[in-house]
């Protein structure tokens, strides 16, 4: 007897099969277009202890690149950038602290969402001098 066995396969679960081989082939435009039109995200990165250490280590260009293709929430990415912003303070890159906090898509959210926060943040790039204290006593 000929017994076909049915498979049923989640459609979210097709779509993330999709949207990993995008990613593999390096198809970004699709990629981003797939996650888009069908609400599915595929967030995952190359590797978790890659990414942590970069983290842990302030490699903040390969972080803010993981981030581009994760769909986080808008206040992780607010988060994320807040502590990059900190640590160019620090390092006495103001120019580009404050062109990420003035360009940025979460730093625009931030500023309308959470005001203070990000007046405090415009307020540190003022200083003429840095003060960890000052800079992170309201974490």
């Amino acid at each position: 007897p000929n017994t076909m066995t049915e498979l049923e396969v989640d459609a979210q679960d097709v779509v993330r099969l999709m949207l990993q081989f995008c990613k593999e082939n390096g198809l970004k435009e699709s990629l981003k277009t797939l996650q888009q039109e069908s609400q599915v995200a595929l967030n995952t990165v190359e590797s978790v202890e890659v990414f942590l250490t970069d983290v842990q280590t302030g490699n903040w260009d390969a972080v803010l690149q993981a981030c581009q293709s994760l769909q986080l929430p808008v206040g992780k990415l607010m988060a994320v950038h807040e502590q990059i912003i900190l640590e160019l303070l620090e390092l006495r890159e103001v120019d580009v602290a404050r062109a990420m906090l003035r360009q940025t898509e979460a730093m625009q959210a931030m500023k309308q969402e959470q005001p203070e926060r990000y007046m405090r943040l415009e307020s540190l790039c003022s200083r003429p001098i840095w003060d960890a204290r000052e800079a992170y006593e309201a974490e």
